[in-house]
């Protein structure tokens, strides 16, 4: 017996050292496996994060863009009102020319312009008479749609000397420069 518990005991010995390095051998494999993917895990949660951080970041700069934007917008709206307000001021200012200065503007004006026809000049209603005192060679005409300025006909051709499209021909000219002095920045 002795022979065989003794060949059994060396059987058994054996297949408990063999079962404990097959143990020890899945226990490292196994925490490798696990540390494998512990460690891919973490390097897809790096990246989702970097996504994350990379789009928030173009979100964040498109939000600040459009703010801008807007600003800008909203800027330039109150600058176009405040240059609106600086053309009418001077439509308005051109509308109360006293007499004197009308007539002077009228008188002046027409001489530079050589007539070839019959001319004739047309006046705001009431107008009339303090003009055909100033102009003898053209015939003075009346119309109550004329707010300020005056309009001169040589047969075909028509001069338009109102103050609104006198202001409105130089706004373009002007408008940089008034908007430098006003919009100082």
């Amino acid at each position: 017996m002795s022979k065989l518990e003794n060949l059994t005991k060396k059987i058994l010995d054996d297949a408990r050292v063999q079962a404990e390095g097959i143990k020890e051998n899945a226990h490292k494999k196994s925490e490798g496996v696990i540390n494998t993917k512990i460690k891919e895990a973490h390097d897809r949660k790096d990246k989702i994060i970097e996504k994350a951080n990379s789009e928030a970041e173009m979100m964040k700069d498109r939000v600040v863009s459009s703010a801008e934007l807007k600003v800008r917008d909203e800027k330039l709206k109150a600058k176009q009102k405040v240059m609106d307000k600086v053309f009418l001021m001077a439509k308005e200012s051109l509308k109360g020319l006293s007499e004197d200065e009308f007539s002077s503007f009228i008188t002046k004006t027409t001489e530079k312009i050589e007539i070839k026809g019959k001319g004739s000049l047309v006046v705001p209603s009431g107008k009339k008479e303090m003009i055909e005192s100033k102009i003898k060679d053209l015939e003075i005409l009346e119309d109550e749609n004329l707010e300020a300025g005056f309009i001169l006909k040589d047969d075909d051709v028509i001069y338009n000397y109102t103050f609104d499209s006198l202001v409105d021909e130089i706004r373009e000219e002007l408008e940089g420069e008034i908007a430098k002095n006003l919009f100082q920045e």
